[in-house]
Order: C-alpha cells, then structure tokens, then sequence
C-alpha cells in the first residue's frame, strides 16, 4: 500500500490515514470472496488505482464537504433532513427545469432531492431508468453532463443534497458490456452469467422467486442469435451482472466514486439484495452479498467519505437489519435502509383502523446499530407490497391469507365502501394475493372524494394524508415525499395509452406534475392546496424538534384504543415528544396516563403551537395526529 501511494505522491494526510485504517479490510473482504479467482491479483491493484486516481481528481469543494461531513458523521439522520424523490422529466422535463424548481422545495422545506434514473438507457423497454445501458453517461432526454453538473453547482449552493439510483445487480442487453459478451468477448462474457442449455437455469431456478411472474417470468431469456441463455432475474432486457468476476466490481466501484466527485452526495444501492447467486441457495441476500457491499462502502469512505449509501432491499425486517452490517462491520454496510414494513403496515393500519399489527411488528424488528437510520415513507415509485410476517398476523388471532386478502379489497375495490381507488399489481395465481399500485390522494380517498363532490370525504381524505406524512415525519430518520403528493396528485391514467407503459400499473401513480395546481398555493383554499400548507407546516416544525432526529430513541406505547398509535421521541437532551395518530374515521379519546413523568395539567401542541389541557381522558379527532412536548 506504501508503495501505492508514494508511486502517486498524493500528500493529503487524510486520505493517507482512511487508505492505512481500511485497507487491511478490504484486502480480506477482496480475498474472501475473489481469492479462487484467476485475476484476483490483477483485478485487486486495479482497483487500488482507482481510489488514487478518483481522490486526484476529486475537486477542492467536494474534499471541504467530506471534512464537513466527517465532523458530523450522522448528518443524514438529522431532523433537519427532509427529502423528496422524483422523476426528472414528470416534474419539469429535465436538470434545467429542475434547477428552475430550487425555490418550490425550499418553500415546501425539501433539501434532499432523490432523483429517479437519469443515466442513459434504451428509448422503449427500460423499466423506467433501471436498465442502464451507460453509466457514465446521463440521458439526452435531460440534457448533458454540463446541465447535470450545473443543477449539482445550484443544489450544492443552496445546501441541499442529491441522492442518485445506482443500479447495481444489472445492466441493459444494450450496455456495451452485453453486446460484447453477446459476440462471444471472453473478457464481457464473464461480466454476465450465460449458459449453452437449460440444465444450469434449471437448477438456478429450483430457488429463485419470480420477481415479476405476470410480465415477466423466469428468470432467464434466450437469445435466438447465439443459441444461449442468460440470467436476467427482472426483466429479459435486463441482464445481472456476474459479481463473481472481481473485473465486475472493479468497474462498478470505479464507476460509483466517478459521480461522488459529480457531486452525489446519497447513493441508492438498487436491488441489492440480488446481487450474489449459487445453485440450490435462496438468490436473496446471501452473505457475499454484504462483503460486496461493505466493498462499496470502505472504498468510498477512502475516497469521498461525506457520502452516505442506501440499501434498497425490500426484504424481511429480520434479513433488512443486516444491511447496516453486523458485529466487526456494523458501520462499514450501508448507512440508511428503507423502512418498507413500517410503510405497508400504515396501509394496513388505515384499512383495518387498527394498529395492533403495525405495533406488534415494529416490536420484532432488530435493534439497528447507531449511527443508521431508515427512509420513512408512505409511497415511492413503486408499488405497496403487503409483505407481513405470517406469524405475527396468526398470533393476532387473524387468518393471514385472508387479511391480506381483505386489505386488497378495501384498496382496490372499494369493499365495504372503502374510499380507495388502488390496483393490485402483480397478482399470485393461486392464492389471489398481490401488492397495490396507487397515488396517495387516490389511495386517501381525496380522488374519489373530489370526483363526487364530498365535502365530509374531502375532509377526511386530506385529514388521512396529512396522518401519513406526520408519522413519516416524526418517526425518527430520513422522511422521503413522494414527488406529487404534496399536492395530492390523482391517479394517471393515461400511462394505458403508452405501448412502452400500459402493461405495468406503477405507472398508475408515478403522474406528471401540475404546476397549475402551485398558483397561489400559499393563499388559496383547494384541497392540493390544504395538503401542501399542512406539509409545509409539518416540515417547518420537524426541521425545529430536536426529538425527530433519529438517535435510535424511537419507543412505541402499549395501549388499549387499538384506534391510536402513540410513540415517544427524546432528545439528547432528554426533551420528549409523544406523537399521538388516529387511524380510524373516528373521533375517540386517550388517557393521561400515556405520558410518563408528566406534572403538569397542561402539555405543548408543536403542530398547533399551543398548550391544551389534559385531562384524565382527553379528545382526538378522526384521522388526528398530535405531536406533544413536555416542557
């Protein structure tokens, strides 16, 4: 390593101290997993170079925000984070429009802009950006590489951050790469995994899931041309990478610190948990793959250590902890998880106006280690997977099947009345079970509710989103807005007219923004204009309370009013903050006895920013949400 660094005369002592602790690690994290492979050694000094050379070119301004950054390591677990992730083109057509909008998410209170794909990728069958074709190239439809590094000068002028997709377990059949390999390049060939029959797939496939059974089966495609098969776990045009062969990991690792020095400052690891396979194993979250992705993550804390990475694995609470890493590696994995089973059980929670599940699962979730924190969320770009844990709805007295069963009905057809206007997506032949597609006003009740001119429906449905993002932003953590519902942002329909589109109904809410509906959004009276002035409010106060950074101080409250679900937050300084939420249509009570230590008859209202009394029994209103500070 001496030799390394002298050869390139680089006499930043900083660099020299992150270089001397994490090197030892990830020589034996290389070796763990590369030591049988033949180019072990050639591959482990090309990526040696590769930290020099992106540390050289690593401009002043970027090293200043790492020391920054480094000073305050858990930055991105501030209650003064609040994020929104958006399509670049459905929100204003390309980085230009963007930089256009810095004001709108200043106004709203957003610093943390998620961008959705924007990397170069085939005009029709993408998977909406995740089948990236160059990764070092962002697509025209956006602009060029000077338009994306000036929206990054204005962001980083403006002090907010920039999260990108990274998509890591595939490319597109289009990326050079593939094409190579296609035409029999030895080196590319073993970037991906093909085979000259099915007897291999067959294999692979006796412990593989269907990711998308209804559009996409199995998890290989055929290539007439060649006469090969080649894993391709999501869609055929999306071909997985061979981590097997370090060259893979050398160049994704390259290609990652290359936008660090662009100015990302979140990465968002895409399906992840995918990224390792071997016949007759789960192909979910085997344990090469975190030595890869605590990889990642020491190689650029070497480099750019101000950056934080994010785990994109939609995976069991118990499987989702380990990404943070475990025992020597906690803290050398990802920084930041997404917290999908507290997101799904809100759902579940609104459906059946009963947070007893919701309460119970949190309770079983792992402790994470300090200095990690979840993405809150109510929806994202896609869908709502009602992945509960079968045990935990059983010991509720509860059939599984048909809980999950019920929860579709009330969202996606209108059971009971329900004033939901959702779509299952992705149907299990069988057991009729599914996820659900839907914007948050459509699955609030406001579209419906707008549509039938209901003013009682109206009210309510706005009360419902303005609960689903006052838990998000309360709970602790990274709370991520979905682009669209801080106006309440119907259903699109019209993506059925789209050929590349109509047959994947997570485009049902992934809609194009109405700035129309932004005029005079300070003043006017409209419903989108109500979710936006409660959002704003709630953003204001959170950024204000201490108590809403996450230090893993999160605690839920036993109660009897199954109705209610109530946690405390503290502060370093001990301050507390109960946030109380209604989950059903109905107005009910909650007793003096939640609070602990309380001496006082009175107690503060942060979103009111008033005192109000409290009594032995005390009201809250349908679909209410109280934030309450002792002082």
């Amino acid at each position: 390593m001496k030799i390394l660094l002298d050869s390139q005369k680089i006499k930043d002592k900083d660099f020299h101290l992150r270089m001397g602790a994490n090197f030892p690690i990830i020589s034996d994290l290389f070796q763990k997993i590369y030591s049988e492979t033949s180019y072990q050694e050639e591959a482990f000094e090309l990526l040696m170079n590769s930290l020099v050379k992106n540390f050289e070119e690593r401009s002043t301004l970027q090293k200043n925000r790492d020391l920054v950054r480094m000073a305050n390591p858990n930055w991105y677990s501030s209650q003064e984070i609040v994020g929104m992730m958006l399509y670049v083109d459905l929100f204003n057509t390309d980085f230009n429009g963007l930089k256009e909008k810095i004001p709108y998410f200043k106004d709203l209170g957003i610093n943390t802009v998620h961008l959705m794909p924007f990397l170069d990728v085939p005009e029709f069958e993408n998977d909406g950006g995740y089948a990236v074709r160059n990764y070092r190239e962002v697509s025209a439809r956006f602009g060029t590489m000077a338009d994306f590094e000036g929206l990054v000068k204005e962001f980083q002028e403006n002090d907010m951050n920039l999260v990108m997709d990274f998509v890591l377990n595939h490319c597109a059949d289009q990326h050079e790469w593939a094409i190579k390999g296609r035409n029999g390049d030895p080196k590319y060939k073993d970037f991906f995994y093909f085979f000259p029959d099915r007897k291999l797939p067959n294999e692979f496939e006796k412990t593989m899931i269907d990711i998308f059974p209804d559009t996409a089966p199995g998890n290989f495609t055929f290539l007439p041309e060649s006469n090969q098969w080649v894993m391709s776990l999501f869609y055929g045009y999306q071909w997985d990478l061979n981590y097997k062969n370090p060259m893979v990991l050398v160049e994704m690792i390259d290609t990652m610190l290359f936008w660090s020095n662009k100015g990302i400052d979140i990465f968002r690891f895409d399906a992840v948990a995918f990224m390792w396979k071997e016949i007759g194993k789960f192909n979910q979250n085997l344990p090469e793959v975190h030595v890869l992705l605590q990889l990642f993550k020491l190689c650029g804390q070497i480099v750019a250590p101000g950056v934080a990475y994010i785990a994109e694995a939609i995976v069991a609470p118990t499987e989702i902890i380990k990404y943070f890493g475990q025992g020597l590696a906690q803290g050398d994995e990802c920084d930041i998880a997404y917290n999908a089973n507290f997101m799904a059980l809100s759902w579940e929670s609104m459906a059946t106006r009963n947070t007893e599940l919701l309460k119970k699962s949190m309770r079983a979730v792992p402790t994470k280690p300090r200095n990690t924190t979840w993405i809150n969320y109510a929806r994202c770009h896609d869908d709502i997977g009602l992945g509960f844990e079968d045990y935990l709805v059983t010991e509720l007295g509860l059939d599984s099947l048909q809980h999950h069963l019920y929860i579709l009905k009330h969202y996606c057809d209108g059971f009971n009345g329900s004033f939901s206007l959702g779509q299952r997506f992705m149907t299990e032949h069988g057991t009729g079970k599914a996820r659900i597609s839907g914007s948050m006003a459509a699955l609030c009740g406001l579209e419906k509710a707008l549509k039938e001119n209901n003013e009682t429906e109206i009210k309510l449905a706005i009360k419902r989103i303005n609960l689903q993002h006052a838990v998000i932003l309360s709970l602790g953590g990274l709370p991520m807005i979905y682009s669209g519902d801080e106006v309440a942002l119907p259903n699109n329909y019209e993506y059925l007219n789209d050929e590349s589109k109509k047959y994947d109904n997570r485009w049902l809410h992934r809609s194009k923004m109405n700035w129309n509906l932004t005029e005079n959004i300070a003043s006017s009276t409209s419903a989108e204009a109500q979710v936006y002035q409660n959002l704003k409010k709630l953003i204001a106060v959170r950024k204000q309370t201490p108590a809403f950074a996450d230090n893993n101080d999160l605690q839920y409250i036993d109660y009897i009013n199954t109705h209610l679900l109530v946690y405390k937050k503290t502060d370093k300084n001990g301050d507390e903050v109960y946030v109380i939420a209604n989950f059903s249509e109905f107005n009910t009570i909650f007793e003096r006895s939640i609070f602990t230590g309380l001496t006082e008859n009175k107690i503060y209202n942060l979103i009111s920013e008033s005192y109000i009394d409290i009594n032995e029994k005390n009201f809250i209103s349908a679909y209410d949400v109280l934030w309450l500070k002792i002082k």
